[in-house]
């Protein structure tokens, strides 16, 4: 199968072995599993074998999915756990140590921004943040211990779009692993292995999970002789090859810190991956058609889409992203009173925090996902209070804009 659609719906059919041939994968709600002899199970203790014997840190639904999204990446290997946050947060603690340093994307979803800037400062792992566009800013930053380069390809919520190939140029250069949250847009939009990506972070939660249905994350983890500089993967590099982040994973940060996803969780995202690329090009179209129409309203200050032909980044999305931009748009209107006053009007259209759902979702992210940042922070970040993130569903786009123009 070539086709990113049909790999998604049939994952590796020759590894689907239900002994009642189910055409699903069976949610296997299970803690543990029997061995044939004590010997099997210390060979599977020891990573002699392959084999199932705690779901912490191992589970055949899990990995079920994992396999899907390794094939729709192009990847080495993947693993699920239980939320966006805990990917990036074991991956990072899998390859650093205290005394170490990361250079990270000043335009991060608050919350990745909170975990570097305070988490896991206090635990001696430092981060210098940069404008990712600005080569120089970026180049500057890093030092002899910076062991990660960490953003998202495009930014939540400010849709900045970045050059991925001149950014993973300079991390290669330095041998510095390349991590990239590409949460936005997923594999089928953006292919990491074809920008010498290193490791890529999905929070599951938001497309993949087909509707808002669960919480979830995925390390996927792509060929690269990184693995074998880092002091925290080297000696898995020499015994696993191309496999070192995923056996590290498995073998420590991951398995040690218990943020496993749960098997119902998986058995609901295999159901997402069937109708992903669907969803996501009616939200892209969506998305691309509305930003078209706050274009023409008067009420609205500045409308940022990277697809729409006017945004600066119309050019760098079509060479290097296929075009399409994901379902985020933002725009601004004349204050954060206006910004509320048109929000308590909406009707469909639903105030709430995720994205990528299949109901249209909206916030404002000043008040609340950057809420506990100061003015100059925010500023930094480029959050104003006139901004409103707009996350378009897939619902008919005339009734969106009717809940629109009724609230404006």
């Amino acid at each position: 199968m070539k086709n990113i659609t049909s790999k998604l719906i049939h994952g590796n059919i020759d590894n689907q072995k239900d002994i009642y041939r189910s055409l699903k994968t069976p949610i296997y709600e299970t803690n543990a599993y029997s061995f044939d002899s004590s010997e099997q199970i210390s060979s599977a203790f020891k990573g002699e074998i392959d084999a199932f014997a705690y779901s912490r840190t191992a589970n055949p639904t899990v990995f079920e999915l994992e396999n899907r999204l390794t094939l729709m990446a192009d990847a080495v290997g993947t693993v699920c756990v239980s939320s966006g946050m805990f990917a990036i947060t074991s991956t990072i603690l899998a390859l650093c140590n205290a005394g170490d340093h990361i250079v990270a994307s000043t335009y991060l979803f608050g919350h990745s921004y909170a975990l570097l800037n305070n988490t896991l400062r206090d635990i001696g792992i430092e981060t210098t943040f940069v404008n990712p566009a600005n080569e120089e800013e970026l180049t500057n930053a890093i030092k002899p211990n910076t062991k990660i380069i960490f953003l998202e390809n495009i930014a939540n919520p400010q849709l900045f779009v970045f050059d991925i190939d001149k950014i993973a140029a300079i991390a290669k250069k330095h041998q510095i692993i390349l991590m990239i949250d590409n949460t936005l847009l997923t594999p089928y939009l953006f292919s990491c292995a074809d920008h010498g990506v290193d490791v890529e972070i999905l929070s599951t939660t938001k497309s993949i999970s087909g509707g808002a249905t669960s919480f979830g994350g995925a390390i996927i983890s792509y060929e690269s002789d990184k693995w074998g500089a880092n002091k925290k993967t080297s000696e898995y590099f020499k015994n696993f090859g191309k496999l070192a982040l995923i056996k590290k994973l498995r073998k420590d940060s991951y398995r040690n810190t218990g943020g496993s996803m749960s098997p119902h969780n998986a058995y609901l995202q295999l159901l997402g991956l069937e109708t992903l690329t669907l969803r996501m090009d009616k939200s892209c179209e969506n998305a691309l058609a509305i930003s078209r129409f706050l274009e023409t309203r008067q009420e609205v200050k500045q409308v940022n889409y990277p697809a729409l032909p006017s945004s600066k980044y119309f050019t760098l999305l079509n060479t290097h992203y296929k075009g399409k931009a994901g379902c985020l748009v933002n725009f601004e209107l004349e204050s954060k009173e206006k910004c509320f006053s048109f929000m308590n009007k909406l009707k469909m259209i639903r105030r709430a925090t995720n994205f990528c759902d299949n109901k249209s979702l909206i916030i404002h992210p000043h008040s609340t996902i950057y809420a506990e940042y100061s003015e100059l922070e925010k500023q930094n970040m480029n959050i104003s209070d006139c901004m409103i993130r707009f996350s378009v569903g897939i619902e008919d786009i005339e009734d969106i804009k009717a809940d629109i123009l009724q609230a404006m």
